[in-house]
């Protein structure tokens, strides 16, 4: 029984988050660099974490169409299903980053600390509201 990861796609960041084994509580992970460089690392970073599948938050448009970023979030997709070999699932993320700047600004961190956890945050959220359904 493996676990779930969820990343939050940028392109100066990415954020990871996992689940436990249980598949009931989100945690964030890691950051790593954004863009097609972070494969590599997002590779090493869930190499030994027993993942057998892997969200990835699809920023659409609040119409619900898809504009540039989610044609790149799809090709990044591709790109990384072929690299770990774990199948990956697009979900909507729309609202996602604010929702995560808004929980990091109900505890104590400096605007610094908040970007710099952001995209973890986003992803933990992203993962936790799919657990909740499942």
């Amino acid at each position: 029984m493996g676990r779930i990861a969820a990343i939050d796609y940028g392109l100066k960041r990415i954020g990871i988050a996992l689940s436990d084994a249980g598949k009931k509580i989100a945690f964030p992970y890691r950051t790593v660099p954004g863009g097609r460089r972070g494969i590599a690392e997002i590779a090493t970073a869930l190499k030994g974490q027993d993942v057998e599948k892997v969200l990835l938050g699809l920023p659409l448009l609040m119409n619900g169409q898809k504009g540039d970023m989610a044609l790149e979030v799809e090709k990044f997709a591709k790109a990384l299903e072929e690299a770990l070999h774990i199948p990956i699932v697009l979900r909507d993320e729309r609202l996602s980053s604010r929702g995560a700047e808004a929980s990091l600004k109900e505890i104590s961190l400096n605007r610094k600390q908040r970007s710099a956890r952001i995209d973890e945050t986003a992803a933990t959220l992203l993962l936790q509201s799919f657990l909740d359904e499942t």
